[in-house]
């Protein structure tokens, strides 16, 4: 799978995105029951920012192909405003297969609670 997410997120509020899997040869919703899957944050440097997975529960299967990311903003007031390295793959079965590889711009949040 050769999927490329770019997007944004400020560093003073919940990352909160759901995102939908088609299978690339049938087109049909990828089905991750019992999958465990994994998205990573990296600065430049490679070195791991966030870490969220089905396992620490910021990943949730919703429904057949779709997955909701929470990484909370404790987590998010973290990163400093900038570009960063953002990934994601699943296991399933025995394999292991990407989702997506790409870039997370983070901009600095003005509000703070």
């Amino acid at each position: 799978m050769s999927i490329t997410l770019n997007t944004s997120t400020t560093n003073n509020a919940d990352w909160k995105l759901n995102f939908q899997f088609n299978d690339g040869d049938t087109g049909d919703l990828i089905d991750f029951t019992g999958a465990s899957i994994e998205i990573e944050v990296r600065d430049r440097n490679k070195c791991l920012l966030i870490e969220a997975t089905t396992a620490n529960g910021k990943i949730t299967i919703v429904s057949t192909g779709v997955i909701q990311l929470l990484v909370p903003s404790s987590e998010m007031t973290n990163l400093c405003a900038g570009q960063y390295d953002v990934g994601g793959l699943y296991v399933l079965n025995d394999e292991t297969i990407s989702l997506f590889t790409g870039e997370i711009q983070i901009r600095d949040g003005i509000a703070r609670v």
